[in-house]
C-alpha cells in the first residue's frame, strides 16, 4: 500500500511547448534534438511546435502558448519585456543561392528576378529584406515567391525561382539533398559590412567554407546569433536544467551533415545580444563556470 501511495504522489513531468521553425529547417532540427536530449529530465518534457520562425515564435511566447523558443537576435529588436535568455546556441549563416549556371553574380542582380525570402512571419525574411536593402534592392525591384524551406532546393534546380535567400547551418541538408552541387552561393561580404555599419554588431561578417553546394571557394556571408529564449516566468529549475543540457550534451545538439562550427561554444552561450539571462540560467552558468 505504501508503494501504491508513493506512486499516486509522483507528479507527471510538465510539458513545455517550444517554438521552433519550419519542418526540415535548422530551428526545427535543433528543437527536436533538444527535446530528445531532455526526454530523461524528471521535471519536464519539451513539446516542439512547428512555426514559420522567429516572429511567430516571439508571438507564441508572449501569448503564453510557448514557454521557450528560438529567435534570431536581429529580429528580436530591443523589446524583450517578459522574456529572458537561456543562451546563445549557435550562429546562423545567411545563404543566397542561385542555380549553378545562373548569370546572377551579386545581390544587385536580383532586380527583375523571382526570389524566395521565406515565410512572412520568419526572421529569415526579416533579415533577407535588410540584406537586399543594403545592396539597394527594394521590394518593388523583384517578384517575391515564398517557397518553404523544404521545397527550396528543388525550386532552384527546376527554375521555379531565380534565387532563394535562407538561413541555417552550412550546408542546410534539406536544401542540399535535392540540389546538391547544382546550386551556388552569392557573396554577401559587402552587405554584411553595411549591415554592421547601420545596425551594429548584431550582424557578423563570416565565411562559408569552400565545397559547400557548388562553390569552389569560400563565400563571405552574414552571420546572426540564434538565441534560446524563455518566458520570464519559466521555473528557475527548468531554466537551469536547459543550461545543463546545452553545456553537457552540446555534441548531441548539432544537426547532422552540418559544417558550421559555431555551435554551443561554452564561452559564447552567455553572449545573448543584450537579452538578460533567466535567473535560473544565470545560476546554472555560475555552477559550471564559477
Amino acid at each position: 500500500m505504501a508503494a501504491a501511495l508513493a506512486g499516486c504522489d509522483r507528479q507527471e513531468p510538465a510539458k513545455i511547448a517550444m517554438a521552433g521553425g519550419q519542418a526540415g529547417g535548422f530551428f526545427a532540427q535543433f528543437t527536436q534534438l533538444l527535446a530528445t536530449a531532455a526526454a530523461s529530465e524528471p521535471a519536464f518534457r519539451i513539446a516542439p511546435l512547428e512555426t514559420p520562425g522567429t516572429l511567430q515564435n516571439l508571438q507564441l511566447m508572449r501569448a503564453g502558448r510557448a514557454g521557450i523558443g528560438l529567435v534570431l537576435a536581429d529580429a528580436l529588436g530591443t523589446d524583450v519585456a517578459g522574456l529572458a535568455a537561456i543562451g546563445r546556441v549557435y550562429q546562423t549563416y545567411w545563404q543566397l543561392a542561385v542555380p549553378l549556371g545562373s548569370p546572377i553574380k551579386s545581390v544587385a542582380d536580383l532586380a527583375g528576378r523571382t526570389v524566395s525570402l521565406g515565410p512572412a512571419q520568419s526572421g529569415t525574411r526579416f533579415t533577407a529584406l535588410r540584406i537586399l536593402a543594403a545592396a539597394g534592392v527594394g521590394t518593388s525591384d523583384f517578384t517575391e515567391s515564398p517557397i518553404g524551406i523544404g521545397d527550396t532546393g528543388s525550386a532552384l534546380v527546376k527554375g521555379a525561382v531565380d534565387a532563394a535567400l535562407f538561413a541555417g547551418g552550412v550546408p542546410l541538408p534539406i536544401v542540399a539533398g535535392p540540389a546538391g552541387n547544382r546550386i551556388r552561393l552569392i557573396d554577401l561580404g559587402v552587405e554584411a559590412l553595411r549591415l554592421q555599419q547601420e545596425y551594429g554588431p548584431v550582424y557578423q561578417s563570416t565565411r562559408i567554407p569552400a565545397g559547400v553546394y557548388g562553390n569552389s571557394g569560400e563565400t563571405r556571408t552574414v552571420g546572426v546569433a540564434s538565441l534560446l529564449l524563455a518566458r520570464a516566468d519559466l521555473a528557475d529549475g527548468v531554466a537551469g536544467s536547459l543550461v545543463d543540457i546545452l553545456v553537457s550534451r552540446s555534441a548531441d545538439l548539432v544537426p547532422p551533415e552540418t559544417l558550421g562550427t559555431q555551435f554551443l561554444d561554452p564561452r559564447a552561450l552567455i553572449t545573448t545580444a543584450g537579452v538578460p539571462l533567466h535567473p535560473g540560467a544565470a545560476a546554472a552558468y555560475r555552477r559550471w563556470h564559477g
